[in-house]
């Protein structure tokens, strides 16, 4: 199977570490599946935040969108 999310990244901050979860798509948009498992993700506390990679208008441009402000988590 392939994994979800795509890439897991790791900030550092003052008190540890954020955990941080990418899922890359071409047009920035989930299916109802994916977005499930993200809020559930972020529900249970695994990721701190998720990000959707995203082409951006410009050639080799990428766009970064929270997933929560995009989908009201």
């Amino acid at each position: 199977g392939v994994g979800f999310p795509d890439l897991i990244a790791f900030r550092r901050k003052l008190e540890g570490y954020e955990v941080v979860g990418v899922e890359v798509k071409t047009n920035g948009n989930l299916d109802k599946v994916e977005r499930e498992k993200c809020n559930w993700l972020l529900d249970n506390k695994i990721f701190n935040q998720i990000l959707i990679a995203q082409k951006g208008e410009k050639r080799g441009e990428i766009e970064f969108i929270d997933f929560s402000k995009k989908y009201g988590q």
